[in-house]
């Protein structure tokens, strides 16, 4: 390993360990918050909003703190004085706050399936559903990070959260009404049809697109600061 492959590993690694407590925070609410789901319709919706909340502040969270301030900050010029280029900085930051954002993710989307399969109160209907939304959340966390990485000034930061965060009641409203998903969402069995994976696949590419639309764009800069 070169010097410059061991700094780019460094400077993505260094994103899970500065934000550590950040994402135990994040991933102890989503768990709690899936857990109070169990007790009863009012419970149920107060644990749901609560779990939508903890993955999409820990998204918000990383990129604000992790892309954002490191630039309002100044510490991305020292960054940048080290012998790394801008795509391999660029690329250490997204696998970085990948490396932040799936374990706490990742716990959420245990705790909501595990919900869903052991609570008796909650009908094994829902799965898909609950599945395109995790999806749906970790796309819109590349495109909070593809923002971050893009963006240059405070408003433009504020407005990408903004969409992003409005963007969440607007699909659950949508793909909650499409009929391959809800007829069969009060349903004792989980249906996957085309329609889940159709919904799936979109979540997919637009994760896909998220991440490598700034290696190749403001990966290019000159100046990144």
């Amino acid at each position: 390993m070169n010097a410059t492959s061991g700094i780019t590993r460094a400077l993505a690694l260094k994103e899970p360990y500065l934000n550590r407590w950040a994402m135990l925070a994040c991933g102890t609410a989503a768990v709690l918050s899936a857990g109070l789901c169990a007790f009863g319709r009012v419970a149920f919706n107060v644990g749901a909003i609560g779990w939508l909340t903890a993955i999409i502040a820990c998204g918000v969270m990383l990129a604000i703190y992790g892309v954002a301030n490191e630039r309002k900050e100044h510490s991305l010029q020292f960054v940048l004085s080290l012998p790394v280029s801008p795509r391999q900085y660029i690329r250490a930051k997204t696998i970085g706050m990948l490396l932040a954002f799936l374990p706490p993710w990742g716990a959420a989307m245990l705790a909501a399936v595990a919900l869903v399969l052991l609570s008796p109160g909650v009908p094994d209907g829902m799965l898909p559903f609950v599945c395109v939304i995790g999806g749906f959340l970790l796309a819109n966390f590349a495109l909070v990070l593809c923002g971050a990485l893009h963006a240059r000034s405070e408003g433009l930061m504020v407005g990408v959260i903004i969409v992003t965060n409005m963007a969440v009641s607007i699909f659950m409203f949508v793909v909650g009404a499409l009929p391959g998903i809800a007829s069969h969402m009060t349903g004792p069995v989980p249906v996957w049809n085309d329609t889940v994976a159709g919904v799936l696949l979109a979540e997919a590419v637009v994760f896909v697109l998220a991440l490598l639309l700034p290696q190749i764009t403001a990966a290019r800069r000159r100046d990144l600061l």
